[in-house]
C-alpha cells in the first residue's frame, strides 16, 4: 500500500459526511490517505462536502471523477440501488472499494460484484461495520469461548418509534429498494451470523408494513432517532407522499442446524424506542447484549452474570466509531497485515436474507433460500 492512499467518495449524503469522511480525515492527518475527490448528483451537496473536508475536486458525474482522478480506493455511499453500478465502475477503474450496507439486494448482484473484484485483482469491502461495536465483539468472544454452548435461538430487534430518515432517498423504493430491513436489519443479521459461527440462511418468513409514514407533516420526527447522530448538513427536502418502502419489518429466519431467529426492525411503530436488542440462547447459556447479562446455571442454581465488557479502545464514544475501526482494519488488510473480517461468503448469506424477506412479504409465504437459484 502506498504511503498515502488516494481516496474518493461516491455519494455525499449523511453517512459519507458523518461516518466515512471523519474516519478518513483521521487517517489523512496521519498521512495514510489523501482524499482527492467526491461526487454526488446534487452539485450543492458535492460542493459543500468538498469544502467541509478540504477535498480538492468535486463532481456530479462519478464516472468522470473515476476517469479523471484514477483513485486507489473508493467509498461507495450512494442509495442502495446504485451500489452495484458504482462499485463495479470503481473496481474496473482500478480501485479497491468499500461499499455501504447492504452491498447488494439480491444474490446474483452480490456474486457479480465479488466476481468483478476478483477479475480486476481488487478487494471489495462490504461495510458491515457493526461487527466493530464493543458489544458485538463481546458476544462473539462469549460464543467462541463456549459460554453459550451451541446457539439455537435468537431474538433481534432495532425499534425506532418515530425515526424515519427524512433526508436523501432512504424512503423511496426506486432509489433505496427497502426501508428498515435494509437500513437496520442487515446490521443485526450480519452481526448475528458472524457471532454465531456463520450458519447459512435456510428460509425467511416476513411481513412488511407501512401504516404510519403517510400520516402527514403534523408528526414531529427526531433526526437523531433516525440515525443522523451528527445531524444532516445538506438534506434533500422530505415529502411523506414519496414514502414507498416499509416502515416496519418483522418475521422469522430459519438457519441451518435448526437455529431460529425472530426479528423486528422499525422506523415507525407505536412502541418504545429500544434501538438495538439481541438475545442469543444456547444449550449451556444465553446472552443479552443490551444489558450485558449472561444467563447460566451454576451447579444446581440458576445464575445471572453481569459481564463487565470494558471498552478501552481509542474511539470509544466517537459518533459512528465503528467506521473508524473499520477503516483502520481496511488499511491493515491493504497493507497485508490481516485478512478481511467480512468475507464474501458471509455477505452472500445476508443478501439471501434480504432477497428472501422482500419476496416473502410480497408473496405472503415462507421463501427458502434454495428458491433463489
Amino acid at each position: 500500500m502506498p504511503k498515502a492512499l488516494r481516496v474518493a467518495i461516491i455519494g455525499t449524503g449523511m453517512v459519507a459526511n458523518a461516518a466515512h469522511l471523519p474516519a478518513l480525515t483521521h487517517l489523512r492527518k496521519q498521512g495514510i490517505v489523501d482524499i482527492v475527490g467526491c461526487a454526488d448528483i446534487r452539485e450543492s451537496a458535492a460542493a459543500e462536502t468538498a469544502k467541509r473536508y478540504d477535498i480538492p475536486a468535486f463532481f456530479t458525474d462519478p464516472q468522470a471523477m473515476l476517469d479523471s482522478l484514477k483513485p486507489d480506493f473508493v467509498a461507495v455511499t450512494t442509495p442502495n440501488m446504485y451500489h452495484k453500478k458504482w462499485t463495479i465502475a470503481a473496481l474496473r477503474a482500478g480501485a479497491n472499494v468499500a461499499c455501504e450496507k447492504p452491498m447488494a439486494l439480491n444474490v446474483a448482484d452480490a456474486e457479480e460484484m465479488f466476481a468483478v473484484a476478483r477479475e480486476c485483482g481488487r478487494l471489495l469491502f462490504p461495510c458491515q461495520c457493526m461487527r466493530w461495536r464493543n458489544y458485538m465483539q463481546t458476544a462473539k468472544y462469549l460464543v467462541d469461548q463456549g459460554e453459550l454452548g451451541a446457539p439455537y435461538f435468537s431474538d433481534i430487534a432495532f425499534i425506532r418509534r418515530w425515526g424515519i430518515p427524512t433526508w436523501g432517498m432512504f424512503h423511496m423504493k426506486e432509489h433505496n429498494y427497502g426501508g428498515p430491513f435494509c437500513d437496520l436489519g442487515v446490521h443485526l443479521i450480519d452481526s448475528l451470523l458472524w457471532v454465531c459461527g456463520n450458519p447459512k440462511v435456510v428460509a425467511v418468513s416476513g411481513s412488511a408494513y407501512t401504516k404510519l409514514a403517510h400520516q402527514g407533516d403534523e408528526i414531529l420526527l427526531d433526526i437523531a432517532e433516525s440515525g443522523a447522530y451528527k445531524g444532516v448538513l445538506t438534506p434533500r427536502p422530505y415529502d411523506h407522499r414519496e414514502f414507498s418502502v416499509e416502515e416496519f419489518a418483522t418475521g422469522f429466519l430459519r438457519l441451518e442446524g435448526g437455529f431460529s431467529v425472530n426479528f423486528k426492525f422499525s422506523w415507525a411503530i407505536n412502541l418504545p424506542t429500544t434501538n438495538l436488542n439481541m438475545v442469543i440462547c444456547g444449550d449451556k447459556g444465553g446472552f443479552s447484549l443490551n444489558d450485558d447479562t449472561l444467563y447460566k446455571n451454576t451447579g444446581k442454581y440458576q445464575s445471572e452474570i453481569k459481564v463487565k465488557a470494558f471498552d478501552n479502545r481509542p474511539y470509544k464514544g466517537t459518533p459512528f466509531e465503528q467506521h473508524w475501526y473499520m477503516y483502520e482494519h481496511i488499511m491493515d488488510v491493504l497493507d497485508g497485515k490481516c485478512e478481511p473480517l467480512v468475507q464474501p461468503y458471509q455477505t452472500l448469506e445476508v443478501t439471501k436474507a434480504i432477497q428472501c424477506f422482500y419476496r416473502s412479504a410480497e408473496e405472503g409465504r415462507e421463501i427458502r433460500a434454495d428458491e433463489l437459484g
